[in-house]
């Protein structure tokens, strides 16, 4: 019966679907009654209008990356995977792309113009769930959020109709979709502005861990110019053949470093970070936007425990509480990941999207591979040891028992009008499968 709703849309009989393009997060098994992978627009449309008009739950599925594996469910699922195109405009450095793709794939399709899209950190993840909850990664501080070099978007509501949206038109939607999330509709297409970025310098520093290298990595990212990130995750060292071996098991800090300014600034950029400690490992390097984000190669699936925060500061004290609480554990994957915030990230009103953390200085994901209870526990409670009263959590990395933390990801004003736009666009939440926003037509702050 679905498949008469659109004739042009590949519909697949009930069939057990697991999460095989994650990379860190649950695998649920599930067994959709139908799985439809539209080609187009419209079909997504018909799509809609089935779920609506059936009450079947609706499970919307971009890269099948996100910790609460909200893309997985038993009812209706979209995959979008077939919204493949990307169409470059080089003359006006913009480019529409399907939501199907990932964000390694458009990467690479726009490598060879020296052209990039600033998203996340890893290219297997989705295009449209990264976008849609804000995109923090390499080229963040130097050119903004992800959402903040969105220009148009089109997208398909409740009601099935199909809108192009920017800052002129619908600029309530255009506002909500640009951090919200997927509760607003399907996103079939965004239009991004581009950067010009040829080569970055990057790759992975390895440096042991202690609480003063930590605290003078984290300094050293404070103080560095716009165009260096450093995604730098404190773990024990894998028996991977470029590590020494006499390194494996111990406290390392895996820094993930992208330099996106001009190349023959990079190694001044890059040196007071090989000064903090003789480096384990040093991979930094002339390399493609695209290729830093292939570093980490995708894996099976498996489930994690996850905690987001923000704090204000990474000093010798906050060092020594990540290392005792790694040490704390024997866990096969366990990490504190730190991301130092600011620039072009910064430079944005806090209001101007529905991402509103815009002056957090720094992110923190504490990680634990989910064993059983116990290792909830201790995420927790180590979050809770670096908990420096900074309000807020960045959607994108909310885990499976996050479901709660709505309003530490939308504060305030931000959800109020998150709910009024919902009540506008989906009334009766059928995009419910996701960190949800329930409609409200009276929210207030």
């Amino acid at each position: 019966m679905l498949c008469a709703w659109a004739s042009t849309v590949r519909c697949l009989p009930q069939a057990p679907i697991t999460t095989t393009r994650a990379t860190h997060f649950p695998v649920r098994i599930a067994n959709p009654l139908a799985v439809v992978r539209p080609k187009h627009v419209e079909d997504v449309a018909a799509a809609v209008d089935a779920a609506r008009l059936t009450g079947l739950s609706l499970f919307v599925r971009s890269g099948a990356h996100h910790g609460a594996a909200h893309s997985t469910g038993d009812g209706l699922l979209l995959d979008l995977r077939s919204l493949d195109n990307v169409d470059i405009d080089i003359a006006d450095r913009t480019a529409w792309v399907g939501t199907g793709l990932t964000v390694g794939e458009v990467a690479w399709a726009l490598a060879p113009y020296g052209l990039a899209i600033g998203f996340g950190d890893t290219g297997s993840v989705g295009v449209g769930g990264l976008t849609l909850g804000g995109g923090i990664g390499f080229l963040s501080r130097l050119y903004g959020m992800t959402i903040d070099n969105v220009i148009t978007v089109e997208i398909v509501t409740a009601d099935g109709r199909v809108h192009i949206v920017d800052h002129e038109h619908e600029p309530d939607l255009f506002w909500a979709v640009r951090g919200g999330g997927g509760n607003f509709g399907v996103v079939t297409r965004f239009r991004y502005r581009l950067a010009e970025v040829r080569k970055v310098y990057g790759g992975p520093l390895i440096l042991p861990a202690t609480p003063d290298t930590v605290a003078k990595l984290a300094e050293a990212c404070t103080a560095a110019d716009d165009a260096l990130t450093v995604i730098a995750n404190v773990l024990p060292a894998p028996p991977m053949r470029v590590i020494p071996q006499d390194v494996h098991g111990q406290l390392i800090i895996l820094a993930r470093i992208c330099y996106a300014g001009e190349l023959q600034k990079a190694e001044q950029a890059v040196q007071p970070l090989r000064d903090i400690a003789a480096p384990v490992l040093d991979l930094v390097q002339p390399m493609p936007y695209a290729a830093l984000l292939d570093e980490e190669a995708p894996s099976k699936g498996h489930s994690v425990a996850v905690r987001n925060m923000f704090v204000d500061h990474i000093d010798e004290t906050v060092g020594a509480t990540i290392v005792e609480g790694l040490n704390r554990s024997d866990s096969w994957l366990r990490a504190v990941q730190f991301r130092v915030l600011g620039g072009a990230i910064s430079g944005i009103a806090p209001d101007a999207t529905a991402y509103a953390h815009r002056k957090a200085a720094i992110m923190i994901n504490v990680i634990r591979a989910l064993e059983d209870d116990e290792a909830r526990r201790w995420t927790e409670e180590l979050a809770e040891g670096l908990d420096q009263g900074v309000e807020g959590a960045y959607v994108n990395f909310f885990g499976p028992h996050d479901g709660d933390r709505i309003a530490a990801a939308y504060p305030g004003a931000t959800l109020a009008r998150l709910r009024r736009i919902k009540a506008t666009y989906d009334p009766t939440n059928l995009f419910h499968n996701n960190d949800n926003i329930t409609p409200d037509a009276d929210a207030d702050a």
